[in-house]
Protein backbone atom coordinates (compact mmCIF):
# COMPACT_ATOMS: atom_id res chain seq x y z
CA UNK A 1 0.00 0.00 0.00
CA UNK A 2 2.86 2.45 0.47
CA UNK A 3 4.64 1.31 -2.62
CA UNK A 4 1.22 2.42 -4.39
CA UNK A 5 1.44 5.75 -2.61
CA UNK A 6 4.99 6.81 -3.52
CA UNK A 7 4.36 5.97 -6.80
CA UNK A 8 1.45 7.82 -6.93
CA UNK A 9 3.44 10.68 -5.89
CA UNK A 10 6.33 10.19 -7.80
CA UNK A 11 3.59 10.38 -10.80
CA UNK A 12 2.58 13.51 -9.59
CA UNK A 13 5.47 15.29 -9.19
CA UNK A 14 6.55 14.13 -13.14
CA UNK A 15 3.23 15.84 -13.92
CA UNK A 16 4.05 19.16 -12.56
CA UNK A 17 7.65 19.33 -13.64
CA UNK A 18 6.14 18.11 -17.43
CA UNK A 19 3.60 21.29 -17.07
CA UNK A 20 6.35 23.55 -16.08
CA UNK A 21 8.85 22.53 -18.61
CA UNK A 22 5.58 22.89 -20.99
CA UNK A 23 4.35 26.41 -19.78
CA UNK A 24 8.19 27.67 -20.44
CA UNK A 25 8.61 26.60 -23.55
CA UNK A 26 5.26 28.16 -24.65
CA UNK A 27 6.51 31.91 -23.28
CA UNK A 28 9.64 31.17 -24.57
CA UNK A 29 7.86 30.62 -28.00
CA UNK A 30 5.20 33.28 -27.69
CA UNK A 31 8.12 36.08 -27.04
CA UNK A 32 10.45 34.50 -29.92
CA UNK A 33 7.22 35.36 -32.04
CA UNK A 34 6.80 38.97 -30.65
CA UNK A 35 10.08 39.87 -30.99
CA UNK A 36 10.14 38.39 -34.93
CA UNK A 37 6.88 40.37 -35.42
CA UNK A 38 8.50 43.62 -34.07
CA UNK A 39 11.48 42.92 -36.15
CA UNK A 40 9.64 41.96 -39.65
CA UNK A 41 7.25 45.47 -39.09
CA UNK A 42 10.60 47.67 -39.01
CA UNK A 43 11.88 46.12 -42.16
CA UNK A 44 8.55 47.16 -43.85
CA UNK A 45 9.10 50.64 -43.29
CA UNK A 46 8.32 53.25 -46.01
CA UNK A 47 9.60 56.62 -46.44
CA UNK A 48 6.83 59.07 -47.41
CA UNK A 49 7.89 61.78 -49.94
CA UNK A 50 7.98 65.21 -48.20
CA UNK A 51 5.30 68.11 -48.51
CA UNK A 52 7.86 70.86 -49.18
CA UNK A 53 10.37 70.16 -52.16
CA UNK A 54 12.34 71.39 -54.55
CA UNK A 55 10.73 70.66 -58.55
CA UNK A 56 12.71 71.33 -61.73
CA UNK A 57 10.62 74.27 -63.64
CA UNK A 58 9.50 74.83 -67.58
CA UNK A 59 13.42 76.70 -67.47
CA UNK A 60 15.60 74.06 -66.76
CA UNK A 61 16.63 70.89 -68.82
CA UNK A 62 16.77 73.20 -72.15
CA UNK A 63 19.73 71.92 -74.33
CA UNK A 64 19.96 75.70 -76.64
CA UNK A 65 22.42 78.19 -75.72
CA UNK A 66 21.85 79.85 -73.15
CA UNK A 67 19.96 76.89 -71.11
CA UNK A 68 20.33 75.50 -67.59
CA UNK A 69 19.55 72.35 -66.06
CA UNK A 70 18.40 71.43 -62.84
CA UNK A 71 18.89 68.18 -61.00
CA UNK A 72 16.83 67.28 -57.52
CA UNK A 73 17.79 64.90 -55.27
CA UNK A 74 16.11 62.32 -54.25
CA UNK A 75 15.66 63.63 -50.85
CA UNK A 76 13.65 66.48 -52.11
CA UNK A 77 15.48 69.63 -50.27
CA UNK A 78 18.63 69.76 -52.19
CA UNK A 79 18.65 70.57 -56.01
CA UNK A 80 22.31 71.00 -58.04
CA UNK A 81 21.39 74.52 -60.82
CA UNK A 82 23.96 74.11 -63.86
CA UNK A 83 23.49 76.84 -66.48
CA UNK A 84 25.19 79.51 -69.01
CA UNK A 85 25.12 82.72 -69.60
CA UNK A 86 24.91 85.18 -72.58
CA UNK A 87 28.15 87.11 -72.76
CA UNK A 88 29.33 90.08 -75.33
CA UNK A 89 32.33 91.33 -76.40
CA UNK A 90 30.96 94.60 -77.80
CA UNK A 91 28.32 95.33 -75.05
CA UNK A 92 29.45 96.83 -71.94
CA UNK A 93 27.99 96.04 -69.18
CA UNK A 94 26.95 92.72 -70.36
CA UNK A 95 23.55 91.81 -70.94
CA UNK A 96 21.06 90.38 -68.98
CA UNK A 97 20.13 86.50 -68.90
CA UNK A 98 17.47 85.46 -67.35
CA UNK A 99 15.30 82.44 -65.87
CA UNK A 100 12.38 83.14 -64.38
CA UNK A 101 10.83 79.47 -63.61
CA UNK A 102 14.18 77.72 -63.01
CA UNK A 103 13.17 76.26 -59.75
CA UNK A 104 10.49 75.43 -57.64
CA UNK A 105 9.65 75.22 -53.85
CA UNK A 106 5.92 73.13 -53.91
CA UNK A 107 3.86 72.40 -50.70
CA UNK A 108 2.42 69.34 -51.77
CA UNK A 109 0.63 68.48 -48.82
CA UNK A 110 -2.74 69.33 -46.89
CA UNK A 111 -1.82 71.63 -44.43
CA UNK A 112 0.61 74.66 -44.24
CA UNK A 113 4.15 74.67 -43.19
CA UNK A 114 7.48 77.00 -42.68
CA UNK A 115 10.22 77.49 -44.41
CA UNK A 116 13.56 78.52 -42.05
CA UNK A 117 16.38 78.56 -44.87
CA UNK A 118 17.38 78.38 -48.22
CA UNK A 119 21.37 78.03 -48.74
CA UNK A 120 23.53 77.99 -51.74
CA UNK A 121 26.77 75.91 -51.66
CA UNK A 122 29.95 74.54 -53.68
CA UNK A 123 29.52 77.90 -56.53
CA UNK A 124 31.75 76.34 -59.48
CA UNK A 125 32.67 78.23 -62.62
CA UNK A 126 33.03 81.93 -60.51
CA UNK A 127 35.16 82.94 -62.76
CA UNK A 128 32.76 83.54 -65.84
CA UNK A 129 30.28 85.46 -63.59
CA UNK A 130 29.72 89.03 -63.50
CA UNK A 131 27.07 88.77 -61.29
CA UNK A 132 23.67 86.82 -60.60
CA UNK A 133 21.17 87.49 -58.04
CA UNK A 134 19.38 84.61 -56.67
CA UNK A 135 15.71 85.62 -55.95
CA UNK A 136 12.70 83.54 -54.35
CA UNK A 137 9.11 84.51 -55.40
CA UNK A 138 5.99 83.80 -54.09
CA UNK A 139 4.30 84.31 -57.73
CA UNK A 140 6.66 83.87 -60.62
CA UNK A 141 7.49 87.02 -62.80
CA UNK A 142 9.08 87.59 -65.71
CA UNK A 143 10.70 90.88 -64.51
CA UNK A 144 12.55 89.68 -61.34
CA UNK A 145 14.19 92.73 -60.89
CA UNK A 146 11.24 94.91 -60.43
CA UNK A 147 9.06 93.13 -58.06
CA UNK A 148 9.37 92.41 -54.60
CA UNK A 149 10.75 88.72 -53.72
CA UNK A 150 10.20 86.95 -50.25
CA UNK A 151 14.33 87.22 -50.55
CA UNK A 152 17.59 87.43 -52.94
CA UNK A 153 21.14 86.75 -52.76
CA UNK A 154 23.70 87.86 -55.22
CA UNK A 155 26.81 86.06 -56.23
CA UNK A 156 30.12 87.56 -58.26
CA UNK A 157 33.38 86.25 -59.31
CA UNK A 158 34.36 86.68 -55.50
CA UNK A 159 31.60 84.66 -53.88
CA UNK A 160 33.00 82.13 -51.43
CA UNK A 161 30.76 79.20 -50.99
CA UNK A 162 33.36 76.79 -49.71
CA UNK A 163 33.92 78.14 -46.33
CA UNK A 164 29.96 77.90 -45.51
CA UNK A 165 27.13 77.98 -47.73
CA UNK A 166 25.43 81.91 -48.73
CA UNK A 167 22.20 82.43 -47.14
CA UNK A 168 19.49 83.00 -49.72
CA UNK A 169 16.71 83.52 -47.08
CA UNK A 170 16.88 83.14 -43.50
CA UNK A 171 13.73 83.04 -40.54
CA UNK A 172 9.82 81.93 -40.80
CA UNK A 173 8.36 81.70 -44.27
CA UNK A 174 4.59 80.22 -44.09
CA UNK A 175 4.20 78.22 -47.21
CA UNK A 176 0.55 77.01 -47.68
CA UNK A 177 -0.74 73.76 -48.46
CA UNK A 178 -0.84 73.03 -52.72
CA UNK A 179 1.03 76.42 -53.16
CA UNK A 180 4.23 77.02 -54.85
CA UNK A 181 7.52 79.74 -54.93
CA UNK A 182 9.77 80.33 -57.55
CA UNK A 183 13.37 80.09 -57.40
CA UNK A 184 14.57 83.04 -60.52
CA UNK A 185 17.99 84.05 -61.77
CA UNK A 186 19.07 87.19 -63.30
CA UNK A 187 22.58 86.94 -64.45
CA UNK A 188 25.57 88.62 -65.86
CA UNK A 189 28.40 87.18 -67.78
CA UNK A 190 31.98 88.37 -66.97
CA UNK A 191 33.37 90.20 -69.89
CA UNK A 192 36.36 87.36 -69.82
CA UNK A 193 33.73 84.23 -70.34
CA UNK A 194 32.97 82.63 -73.13
CA UNK A 195 30.13 81.32 -75.23
CA UNK A 196 30.23 77.58 -73.91
CA UNK A 197 31.03 79.27 -70.16
CA UNK A 198 28.75 76.96 -67.74
CA UNK A 199 28.42 78.22 -63.98
CA UNK A 200 26.55 75.62 -60.93
CA UNK A 201 25.33 75.66 -57.66
CA UNK A 202 23.97 73.56 -54.75
CA UNK A 203 20.71 75.01 -53.57
CA UNK A 204 19.43 73.27 -50.74
CA UNK A 205 16.25 74.36 -48.14
CA UNK A 206 14.94 73.91 -44.96
CA UNK A 207 11.76 73.68 -43.42
CA UNK A 208 9.15 72.45 -40.73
Amino acid sequence: MESKQKSALFTQKKRKILFALLSISILVGAASAAVFTMYYTANTATVQTPDVRFVAGPDSGGSSYPGATVTVASTHDYANVAFSLFPSVTNTPQPATYYTNLLQITNAGTVGHTIEGITISDLTGAINLGKITVYVYATQTDSPTTGTPIASVDLTSTSDTTSAPISVFSGSQSIAASTTYYIEIVGYASATATADSTISFNIAIQWV
